[in-house]
């Protein structure tokens, strides 16, 4: 094994100690994008559904996992954040392909559901010059929204959710910037109407 390669093992599956078991449970589910994209490809809608709902439940895994053990770390909220944006992103392709047509049905709120997030970022990067990922309740009230979109969808045949789910997620970016442009730095805050300045994040 290379000098890198041990570096990449210390940092992100072992943070510097023994084998970190919540960090394999948060890098499973990045790895099973792929093979889901592969099932849906192939026609195996219901298997790559199955995949992705174990894949999805990974995230309330996760982090358990880490408090369960007493290494809960910034490190490991920092892998299961870039993991879930990409994890986010795939959801996208997933859907157009477990639903054809689905874009030109339902193309605006699907670019609000996941092209919202990403110029709240650009625009929170332009205003604090980093990113800010708050924990706001409809921040997470829209994450679980959009992580069950696939299976609400598929089980109740409402395609209604996906304009739910974008009118949330929409929202709570909103709320987001508000906060921001209000001086708001607590990334755990749990609203836009909370104190805007208990916590400096550097």
């Amino acid at each position: 094994m290379t000098a890198r390669a041990q570096t990449i093992w210390r940092r992100v599956l072992a943070e510097d100690g023994g084998v970190k078991l919540a960090n394999l449970v948060t890098l499973s589910r990045g790895a099973a994008i792929a093979p889901i994209f592969l099932l849906l490809v192939l026609g195996h809608g219901l298997a790559a559904l199955g995949l992705y709902v174990l894949a999805a439940a990974t995230d309330l895994v996760d982090g358990w996992l880490a408090r369960r053990s007493g290494r809960a770390s910034a490190f490991g909220a920092q892998l299961d954040a870039v993991v879930d944006n990409l994890f986010s992103i795939a959801i996208l392709g997933f859907l157009l392909l477990a639903f054809p047509g689905l874009g030109e049905r339902h193309g605006l709120a699907l670019t609000i559901l996941f092209g919202g997030p990403l110029a709240y970022l650009a625009l929170s990067w332009l205003a604090r010059r980093q990113f800010m990922m708050f924990h706001f309740w409809s921040a997470k009230a829209g994450a679980v929204l959009l992580f069950c979109l696939w299976p609400l969808v598929a089980i109740t045949g409402w395609e209604g959710w996906i304009a739910l789910a974008a009118a949330v997620v929409g929202l709570s970016r909103l709320e987001q910037l508000v906060f921001i442009f209000r001086g708001g730095r607590d990334l755990d805050a749990p609203h836009g109407l909370a104190s805007a300045s208990r916590r400096d994040i550097r």
